[in-house]
């Protein structure tokens, strides 16, 4: 799996997110959010691949970056939901990645588990 890979599956997912009707918000307030998009693509090379093409794109603070949002617990959920959704649809087009898919699925697992260890990064009701 190739950064670009990576960069074409982030971006489809937050095709999805930024229009969605629960978490949609969280992303729309964000300026110059297509900028942002590489970012957050070698983020996931570094979590999936474990290297990153771009290294001007470090460091990456990704729990305090969130911490401000006060997520949902629902929210956190949903975009897990659609999260697993683009990576389950790109694994069965591409067999070739599947096991790339698997790892990056176990990091979003990961994510979700250490929000939900800190209670500040979410809203309690």
């Amino acid at each position: 799996m190739t950064y670009e890979d990576i960069l074409s599956l982030v971006t489809k997912f937050y095709g999805l997110a930024t229009t969605d009707f629960l978490i949609g918000y969280h992303f729309r307030i964000i300026e110059d959010f297509d900028h942002h998009i590489p970012r957050i693509a070698s983020f996931w090379e570094n979590q999936v691949m474990n290297h990153v093409t771009h290294p001007e794109h470090f460091p990456f603070r990704m729990m305090a970056k969130h911490f401000p949002l006060k997520l949902k617990r629902g929210e956190l959920d949903r975009w897990v939901l659609l999260f697993f959704g683009v990576l389950d649809e790109h694994a069965q087009s591409v067999p070739a990645h599947q096991m790339y898919i698997q790892v990056w699925k176990a990091r979003i697992d990961m994510i979700r588990e250490n929000f939900k260890a800190h209670p500040a990064m979410l809203q309690q009701s």
